[in-house]
């Protein structure tokens, strides 16, 4: 069986231009990428869309939109919801990020947080549907409640995308590794999910401290990977790490272990 794979941009900073990063991960043999705002930011969309179709690469995630409780107002700069859908359908790219926004702090009524998020999802899904986008709600991890994302639970958010044609789930290993119902969603409802962003987390002090490779963090990525493929689920599966999480690593050889190690948890099955 094939899986796709793909590496989000996220992986590089400031100095590295997207030109470089798509032709790493062209170099790699992986056949996807996830593009950030920052991305568009330094080609626009059209620039951008060339430099993939010249390294034969195609968008697994566009990221991000949604944020629809206001606590992170520069989210939306220079690119609303509306045009992150038109840019999703222009790139071609599999799956849209939504990201529920925070709580707020001090926090709002999360009951009144969940409310914005159901009324500003329904929206932006009428719209995906017209363009033919896929929108992948993310789960974000419950520290980052007030802050980040108040829906935190993969059955919160398979429960508010249920209605909509246009919704699925993208999980983010970061912060989805704890829920139980992870893999057995893989084998029991594949189709309910977009894509999983990957990475292995370090521990310290009985507290997650940071993402890293596959093979370098303290999660059994092979036992997971395993279960999550177990019921049929071909990806996309695709590669997160930031900039801090490198500490000094060329990224290129990154990529490429990527693809290996992945390779490698696969065979073993």
């Amino acid at each position: 069986m094939e899986y796709s794979l793909s590496v989000n941009h996220y992986i590089c900073d400031e100095k590295t231009p997207f030109p470089r990063f798509a032709e790493m991960v062209q170099k790699a043999g992986i056949g996807s990428v996830g593009v950030t705002r920052a991305a568009l930011f330094e080609m626009g969309v059209p620039a951008l869309g060339q430099c993939l179709k010249d390294n034969g690469l195609g968008v697994s995630s566009l990221c991000s939109a949604g944020y629809f409780t206001g606590t992170q107002p520069e989210t939306k700069a220079k690119f609303d919801d509306g045009e992150m859908i038109d840019i999703a359908a222009e790139l071609g790219a599999a799956t849209l990020t939504v990201i529920s926004d925070g709580a707020g702090d001090p926090a709002q009524p999360f009951a009144d947080a969940y409310a914005l998020v159901e009324t500003g999802l329904a929206k932006m899904a009428a719209q995906a549907e017209a363009k033919g986008v896929i929108l992948g709600v993310e789960p974000i991890h419950p520290n980052h409640i007030l802050a980040r994302g108040c829906i935190n639970t993969i059955a919160h958010a398979l429960k508010i995308v249920e209605p909509h044609a246009s919704a699925r789930l993208l999980l983010d290993f970061n912060h989805s590794w704890w829920v139980p119902d992870f893999p057995d969603l893989l084998t029991r409802a594949p189709e309910t999910v977009a894509l999983i962003q990957m990475c292995n987390l370090k521990f310290k002090d009985g507290y997650a401290v940071g993402r890293e490779t596959l093979s370098g963090g303290d999660l059994d990525m092979g036992q997971m990977i395993r279960e999550l493929t177990a019921g049929g689920f071909q990806g996309p599966f695709e590669f997160e790490l930031f900039p801090g999480d490198l500490r000094g690593r060329d990224i290129q050889t990154l990529i490429s272990d990527y693809a290996k190690e992945f390779a490698e948890s696969v065979a073993a099955v």
